[in-house]
């Protein structure tokens, strides 16, 4: 199966079902040759790899027992291996066919939405930019591509420490950076940096995916991709600051759905966009298969 097969069934789940059905990570890590694309004809396509399944099938060949089939290949695969998978949205068949498997649910992650009407207001209630900082958006042209890019590698070092306990977002390299860099939705004006003016150091980010709407005259729709801000700085408003920020370039680009991913157990990320006007739109459910015992 071709990349670009890959991406095509995925895209045509999401629309279908109202989520990504496989995370960037994966496909990324696909593409790079880290995990594994099994594929079952045009319509059904499983990635395997460092600890991790993804499954999908094209909305048109559901209830066939495909989804079946090819989970078999990818746990047989897999061997004894200490498994995750991840269920996206409220999903019955994934739930059976994972909990047949021998899945148990670990991990919970809520896609929140803001409605855009209460937009002006999230982001004239937003935090103001701690004295001393300053925001630059990421400069793609200087920075993109190459060893003599050192914006790229303190992100990636920022980004790992802000993550450090995060086992996707933490653990993301420098040519996973790169590589999301180089996909159709990248704009260097949508990562903004808050700078430390005393040192020039990034001290924490926010980025901002963008998705053309589903046709040429539909408006953008904007997901608060990540924030992150680096331990060091850690208590001084940047994370509410660069959330307001990020807003205010989601209205300037004129969107017409925000949303972003968080997980539950951030009780403190969850709090502060609440209070943004945030609420649950969606929760997606991660599952374990542990190695049997020996």
């Amino acid at each position: 199966m071709t990349q670009p097969d890959l991406r095509s069934i995925a895209r045509e789940a999401e629309i279908f079902d109202g989520a990504p059905p496989i995370s960037d990570q994966a496909l990324l890590a696909a593409e790079q040759g880290r995990r594994r694309v099994f594929g079952a004809g045009s319509d059904a396509v499983g990635i395997l790899g460092e600890g991790e399944l993804d499954l999908v099938v094209r909305p048109g060949a559901r209830g066939n027992g495909l989804g079946t089939r090819l989970l078999a290949q990818l746990l047989d695969a897999a061997g004894t291996d200490e498994l995750r998978a991840w269920s996206h949205g409220e999903n019955p068949a994934a739930t059976a066919l994972l909990t047949r498997a021998g899945f148990a649910p670990i991990r919970v992650l809520f896609r929140l939405a803001l409605d855009i009407a209460q937009l002006d207001a999230a982001v004239a209630d937003a935090r103001p930019l701690p004295e001393g900082f300053s925001i630059e958006v990421f400069d793609g042209a200087a920075d993109t591509g190459g060893p003599d890019s050192p914006r790229e590698s303190e992100w990636v070092r920022v980004n790992a420490a802000a993550f450090a306990d995060h086992p996707e977002q933490g653990a993301i390299t420098l040519d996973d950076f790169r590589s999301t860099m180089a996909q159709p939705w990248f704009d260097p004006n949508d990562l903004l940096l808050a700078i430390d003016e005393t040192n020039g150091a990034i001290a924490g980010y926010g980025w901002i995916k963008t998705i053309a709407g589903g046709t040429p005259d539909a408006a953008p729709e904007t997901e608060l991709y990540v924030l992150g801000v680096s331990p060091e700085y850690a208590g001084r408003g940047l994370g509410a600051a660069l959330f307001g920020a990020s807003l205010a370039r989601m209205r300037d680009l004129g969107t017409s759905r925000i949303t972003l991913y968080v997980d539950e157990s951030n009780t403190n990320a969850v709090q502060l966009y609440m209070r943004g006007g945030f609420t649950i739109d969606q929760r997606s459910t991660q599952w374990l298969r542990s190695t049997p015992p020996i």
